[in-house]
Formats: C-alpha cells, sequence, structure tokens
C-alpha cells in the first residue's frame, strides 16, 4: 500500500479452460499474458486451504501498453484448478449476487464495442445506457454482457462535462491509454455486500482506500442494464487506492435480496475467488484485519506468485460480505 492506499492489484479467476480464458482476456480484451506455469506445491496447497497434491495451470494477465509492462493494478490472474469437482460460482440467471461478482473496462465507444462483441456472441444484459449518477458525479454509459464462466463484464464509457467527477476521471484515463483492442484494465470490480460499515472499515483500515464515489442507485436506467428490480435502490461506494484503475465499488442493496454465491467463491471452484491487493507490510495488515472482523480463511506463507514473483501473502474473509480477499507483501 502506498500513502494513498492499495488498489486492486490483481482479480484472481478460477477458470474453466484456460484456452477460452485467454481467448477472452487476452485475445479481446487485449492483455499480455505471462507464460502458463503449473502452480503447485505445499506453499500453494496452504494458501488456498487445498488437499496434497492439488494444482493449477496459471497466467498472469496485464496491461502492455506503458512503459515497463503497465501499472501493477487491474491485473487478472487465471487459475485452471486441476480438480474433479470444481462447482460454477455464477448460477444460470444471476445477474448481481453476494461477493465477487463482475469485471469493470473503460472503453472510448461503447455501442461500437457492443456491436463488435455482439457479432463474436456475446450475450448482453440490455443495450448500452446513459445516466446520471448525480449533479457532481457525471454521466457514464454503462452496459454488461456474459463473460466467460458467466462472470459478469461491465463497459463504462465515460461522459459528462470536464469538471464532473467522471468528466475528470475520463480526462486521466485518457493519459493511460488503452490496448489495441481498445479496452482498459480492470478499472472497478463490484463486491456485493451485506454489511457496508464492516465493509467499508475492511477497504478504508486494512487497505487505505478511499472513498472516490458514493451515490444511492435507483434510476430505472441503472436498474435497466443491471437487471434488477424495476425499484431497486443501491448504495454504491465506490473505493480507490492510489491509481485510478483497480478501484472497488461497494453494491450494498437497500430494498431487494441478492444470493449468496460467497459458499461457492473458494478454490477449486469457477469464477471470481478472490481480491488480492498489495500491502507494505502483511503483520500490519492482518493486525488490522482482526480489528475490524475479517478472518482468517489461510495463514501466511512465503509463496511465488505467477506474474508476480516470491512474496509473503495470506487470505482472510472480507466481513461485509464473507468474500475472499488476498494480501501480499514483497512484489518489486
Amino acid at each position: 500500500m502506498t500513502e494513498a492506499g492499495s488498489p486492486l492489484a490483481v482479480a484472481v479467476l478460477g477458470v474453466s479452460c484456460l484456452a477460452k480464458a485467454l481467448a477472452f482476456y487476452r485475445d479481446v480484451i487485449g492483455l499480455s499474458a505471462t507464460p502458463e506455469v503449473i502452480w503447485q506445491g505445499p506453499a500453494f496447497e496452504r494458501h488456498f486451504a487445498l488437499s496434497p497434491g492439488s494444482a493449477a495451470r496459471a497466467v498472469m494477465l496485464s496491461a502492455p501498453w506503458t512503459p515497463g509492462g503497465g501499472p501493477k493494478v487491474g491485473r487478472i490472474l487465471a487459475l485452471e484448478f486441476d480438480a474433479q469437482d470444481r462447482k460454477q460460482i455464477a448460477q444460470p440467471g444471476d445477474r448481481t449476487y453476494r461477493g465477487l461478482w463482475n469485471l469493470n473496462f473503460y472503453v472510448d465507444d461503447i455501442r461500437a464495442t457492443t456491436r463488435a462483441l455482439q457479432a463474436r456472441g456475446f450475450n448482453f444484459w440490455s443495450e448500452p445506457v446513459g445516466y446520471e449518477v448525480s449533479a457532481e458525479g457525471g454521466s457514464p454509459v454503462e452496459v454488461l454482457f456474459d463473460g466467460p464462466d458467466n462472470l459478469a463484464i461491465n463497459l463504462v464509457e465515460l461522459t459528462g462535462g470536464p469538471t464532473s467527477t467522471i468528466g475528470r476521471l475520463r480526462a486521466e484515463v485518457n493519459t493511460l491509454g488503452k490496448s489495441q483492442t481498445g479496452f482498459t484494465q480492470v478499472s472497478t470490480t463490484s463486491h456485493s455486500i451485506i454489511d457496508h460499515a464492516k465493509a467499508f472499515a475492511f477497504y478504508t483500515q486494512v487497505l487505505g482506500m478511499t472513498t472516490h464515489m458514493d451515490a444511492v442507485l435507483a434510476k430505472p436506467e441503472t436498474n435497466h442494464f443491471l437487471n434488477r428490480p424495476r425499484d431497486a435502490q443501491t448504495r454504491a461506494t465506490f473505493m480507490a487506492g492510489a491509481h485510478q484503475f483497480g478501484k472497488v465499488a461497494l453494491s450494498y442493496p437497500l430494498n431487494y435480496a441478492v444470493p449468496d454465491r460467497t459458499p461457492l467463491a473458494v478454490p477449486p471452484n469457477i469464477g471470481y475467488l478472490a481480491q488480492g491487493f498489495a500491502v507494505p507490510s502483511l503483520a500490519k495488515a492482518l493486525e488490522n484485519c482482526a480489528l475490524v472482523g475479517a478472518h482468517s480463511f489461510s495463514p501466511p506463507v512465503e509463496i511465488e506468485m505467477p506474474g508476480i514473483g516470491p512474496v509473503s501473502a495470506a487470505i482472510v474473509r472480507n466481513p461485509g460480505s464473507g468474500a475472499l480477499m488476498q494480501l501480499f507483501e514483497g512484489e518489486r
């Protein structure tokens, strides 16, 4: 974590087929992929609470279009576990569900991008929809579709006046560049919670993130593209670290229920398994986890992470939902 807080360093995905994951995140989104490795051994088993002899084919995907391989935020670690009984986290018909449920990418022309992806056969939840978050927030255009393994992929075109929050964000994002296919790295990822105060405490007190935007989404337009009840009210709190990418959107349903998928969101299952964050001191981060009620999923371990290198790492459960949070120290 820097002085301004730890943004999302990596989204850890369990994938049903690594080749299909690469065909999307590398070939469609335009992220670069490290050479495939087999991740295994006692440290791997301990870190992911797996039985002896477990293994996974692993690839890290990151932004290739800026000097040095891009910022170490908004990356994707794709893991195809070698296990017989892998369950799917996202169930048929799921839209928002409790836990980690989407990845968000900025694009320049959302309507053209939508048409191109529809031509490839991707299932979109709606047409692109523009809406005003607030007078100060600005007006994005958004759309969602089913990505690999039913993980929701959220595209956003940043629109609005230059003095709005989104307008200022657009100006900064334009300086960071996009892939050859027109996408950023993971800009935001949504986390649906049941306890806002506890989730907020984790992201602020453990990771040092700050509130980027906090608003109640209740307009028919937003509920339409999110496939929520027409009268749904959702508190959306956008948390940011020391970068405009790797933000976390806390999604807190105020007047409707969502299914709980956190019991399925554990290795070696298929879907969004964990949010990963680099911290300056793992020991201090774990002390703060205890203070906010983030209980351990796996103890600290020295481990070689694909695409990152040797680090000290542990996994805890976010107290606001039970979703897995991977904390690691030592990336160079």
